[in-house]
C-alpha cells in the first residue's frame, strides 16, 4: 500500500471531504487549533454574556 487512502466509488462528496480534511492525519494538528480557538471564543462570549455587568462595574471603580 502507498500510504494513500483508497478512494470509493461510491462515496459522496460530504463523505470524501471529511475523509481527507476532517480525519485525515496530516491535518490533525490545524483541526485541533480550529477547534481550540472556537472554544476559547465561544468560552468568552459565554463569560462576558454572563458577568459582563460586573466586569464593567469593576471597571468604572478602577477608574
Amino acid at each position: 500500500m502507498s500510504g494513500k487512502r483508497q478512494i470509493k466509488d461510491n462515496e459522496s462528496a460530504f463523505a470524501r471531504f471529511v475523509r481527507t480534511e476532517i480525519t485525515a492525519p496530516e491535518k490533525r494538528q490545524g483541526n485541533i487549533n480550529i477547534a481550540i480557538s472556537l472554544t476559547v471564543f465561544t468560552g468568552a462570549i459565554v463569560f462576558l454574556r454572563n458577568f459582563g455587568d460586573l466586569l464593567a462595574m469593576v471597571m468604572r471603580v478602577l477608574s
